[in-house]
């Protein structure tokens, strides 16, 4: 660094410290006081002089630069500043649903899930300052993992144009598993539905005519045109906000995006050719076959690994790991319980299942993992071990009537863990406060901030990588002039080959 004179820099990691100036009350000497604690990877803008060099001043005899960084001003250190940018992913609270924005180091910026409320966008319009900025907002990519209310319906407040702010959002694509829902509570809701029991197939009913092109998208929302009960429903009210065009993912898609050392692969959904089709299996309800087919993203830079997997269940996630390992789990496991199978065949059988999760954790497994379906018991424990993160984020809110995150859940998630200390975070106890607060309860009513910084800021799981070190912070609610942040360092170990967590940290 020393030398090279940034426009715009890094922090260092794992944070920095941003210092403003002040005067003792009884030397009237100039002082440093703490004002900021800055994250990895945070845009640093230095000020530079009109000779080229920072704009530099010695403070109790140590050399700090000038810098601005997220509306602050305030003074550091120049070795507190990197050239390179890293990725950051940023779990937001949502509430009760999902919702993840993804910034790549090229600063291209991806929105996967919105959550069912306004909250995304009350995240999205502090995070661009879309009231009064005049910095336009780069276009972002939108990704549906799936079609339940609580993932997609917060893109209606994002995808809307707001004419009382400066600036607008725009979308440069809309990503979605392919079933594109209508009203109704019927198979056929999510496209044609084949019944192909007695067939020679794995399950009795698939859904098939999926919406993979812009083409198909437009046909397929043609063809509910005019229907009498319900109409086209809430999920294609919601895709039609915008004009960004429709296409599906699922495995064997290419990444959504390759470049700066970034990756973000399809792992799923996974479809089946029937007819000449793809097609998707159904596993019971429509719940349970929308929420089975979601879209499960790999994101990976250098060592680092993270998956984002929508809402899987129990019956998606042996779906999975059949289709990657060639092996029916529940099928080896009903031969266990059978009075007539040997001990030896038990254990040929255990080794069997344990190879099959092995496979798929070698295209699966990773160091960071969303957990499925905001820690609903609905889960395979062989699926966790095939994930096996050493750090898991649940996204879940309050005031819902499913008690997510479950206890079990969070129990089992911790066994089927790597590392001896591994962690688990929830933006529902990262806001340990309310999720919303009454106009009364704040001074100055017109405050937007206030309002936002509640989920915005407080119920919100950052994550900084740059492949060999990584941290996830969660904001203090109440700090001791020291810090803003609560902030947990891994580090990659190459003798070992994996993430470690740094305790004490």
């Amino acid at each position: 660094m020393a030398g090279k004179v940034l426009e715009k820099a890094y922090a260092v990691y794992p944070s920095v410290k941003m210092y403003k100036k002040g005067t003792d009350s009884e030397t009237q000497e100039v002082k440093l006081k703490f004002d900021k604690e800055l994250l990895f990877g945070d845009t640093i803008y230095p000020a530079i002089l009109k000779s080229g060099d920072y704009s530099r001043t010695i403070i109790e005899g140590e050399e700090y630069i000038r810098v601005s960084c997220r509306r602050h001003s305030g003074y550091i250190k120049e070795s507190d500043m990197q050239e390179q940018p890293v990725l950051e992913v940023n779990f937001i609270d949502v509430g009760q649903g999902d919702g993840c924005h993804i910034v790549t180091p090229d600063d291209k910026h991806f929105v996967v899930d919105a959550g069912g409320s306004n909250n995304m966008f009350r995240f999205l319009r502090w995070r661009f300052s879309l009231k009064d900025s005049n910095y336009i907002p780069p276009k972002i990519t939108a990704v549906i993992s799936h079609s339940d209310s609580d993932h997609y319906l917060g893109f209606q407040e994002v995808f809307t144009p707001h004419p009382e702010l400066k600036q607008q959002l725009s979308f440069e694509k809309v990503y979605h598993n392919g079933i594109v829902e209508a009203a109704g509570t019927e198979m056929t809701s999510l496209g044609t539905k084949l019944s192909l029991k007695g067939e020679g197939y794995d399950y009795n009913t698939y859904i098939t005519d999926l919406c993979d092109t812009p083409e198909d998208y437009e046909k397929r929302v043609d063809s509910l045109k005019g229907r009498r009960k319900g109409g086209i429903g809430d999920y294609i009210t919601t895709l039609n906000m915008t004009s960004a065009p429709k296409q599906s993912l699922r495995r064997g898609s290419d990444p959504i995006y390759d470049d700066c050392g970034v990756k973000m692969e399809i792992m799923g959904p996974i479809a089946e050719t029937i007819n000449g089709k793809a097609a998707f299996p159904s596993f019971g309800s429509v719940g349970e076959t929308k929420n089975g087919h979601s879209v499960i993203i790999k994101l990976t830079m250098g060592h680092m690994r993270i998956l984002l997997g929508g809402d899987l269940n129990t019956k998606s996630e042996y779906y999975l790991i059949k289709k990657y390992s060639g092996v029916d789990i529940k099928a080896k496991q009903a031969e266990m319980k059978l009075k007539r199978t040997s001990e030896s065949r038990k254990q040929e059988l255990e080794k069997e299942i344990k190879d099959a999760i092995k496979t798929t954790n070698d295209a699966l497994g990773v160091d960071i993992a969303k957990s499925c379906h905001h820690g609903s018991s609905d889960f395979s424990t062989e699926f966790l071990d095939v994930l096996n993160p050493i750090v898991t984020v649940v996204s879940s809110g309050d005031d819902e009537p499913y008690a997510h995150p479950r206890p079990d859940t969070l129990g089992t998630i911790g066994k089927h863990s790597r590392g001896e200390r591994s962690l688990i975070f929830c933006t529902e106890l990262a806001r340990s406060g309310k999720e919303f607060v009454k106009i009364a309860d704040i001074k100055n009513k017109d405050d937007e901030e206030a309002q936002e910084r509640v989920v915005t800021v407080y119920g919100m799981i950052n994550v900084r990588t740059d492949g060999e070190k990584a941290i996830i912070a969660q904001k203090l609610e109440r700090y001791d002039g020291k810090k803003n942040w609560d902030i947990h360092e891994l580090k990659w170990n190459a003798k070992k080959g994996e993430f470690e967590y740094i305790q004490g940290k």
